[in-house]
């Protein structure tokens, strides 16, 4: 990834003050009501740093530093969750990053740190997704052990995310927002990714959707549910309502 040297600077200051982090919550909606079902924690760096998440995890990978912003981020999410006091009728999408694990031991300190008080789905990102498949494996299974949901991130973005979609085998699978924004491009991947959710019964959930027609597209590709900015945007989590 080649970045800016403006942006490797801000992305050097956040990791100086990782633990600055901050969450914003951007919503998952049903498609066919448009009700709010939950929630993608997003990370956030304040000012001056202001660096984009994508420019702090390139820089943290080079300097062997993912494991610790993965941990900072997802810890900022669950904070601001436990905060405002949700209970487990709204989940709550939180990334993790598969390359980041040394050892199974790891992997148990990371899950065990989420706790069991909220609905969470692990969200698996595209990223490095296939560096260590059999401690990616011990990251599916451990989650699933302690009851949290299987998301994989960005499908059809990088091969991996199909190559490796079988095995994994997501209770939600994430279309990535070029999918719902060219969908004739990706016809090879939505044929592979719609014989999976055939053979597994996986719920699809589109990224980026922004207007009418990215809804209608997403709906046309079998989503069930959507994010994006025609639902809203990144903001902090709203305090819950409705007995929630």
């Amino acid at each position: 990834m080649t970045v800016s040297d403006g942006a490797v600077l801000a992305a050097s200051a956040a990791l100086e003050s990782v633990d600055s982090v901050a969450a914003l919550f951007q919503p998952v909606v049903e498609l066919s009501t448009g009700h709010v079902v939950g929630y993608e924690a997003l990370a956030r760096w304040p000012s001056p740093s202001s660096a984009l998440p994508e420019d702090v995890f390139a820089l943290a990978r080079e300097r062997g530093l993912v494991g610790r912003v993965d941990v900072a981020c997802r810890a900022a999410a669950l904070r601001a969750a436990r905060e405002r006091a949700y209970s487990r009728r709204v989940r709550f999408f939180l990334n993790i990053e598969p390359g980041c694990f040394r050892d199974e031991q790891d992997v148990d300190m990371h899950l065990d740190a989420i706790g069991d008080d909220l609905d969470v789905v692990l969200e698996i990102t595209e990223r490095d997704l296939d560096r260590n498949v059999p401690l990616l494996m011990v990251l599916v299974r451990g989650a699933r052990a302690r009851g949290m949901g299987v998301a994989m991130d960005d499908v059809g973005a990088t091969p991996a995310t199909l190559d490796l979609l079988a095995l994994v085998a997501p209770d939600i699978v994430k279309l990535d927002a070029s999918i719902v924004r060219a969908p004739l491009r990706s016809r090879p991947a939505m044929r592979q990714i719609r014989a999976y959710v055939r053979s597994s019964n996986a719920i699809v959930l589109a990224e980026g959707i922004e207007t009418r027609r990215h809804l209608r597209r997403a709906k046309a590709l079998g989503a069930s549910l959507g994010q994006g900015w025609m639902f809203g945007r990144p903001l902090p989590l709203p305090n819950p309502t409705g007995g929630l």
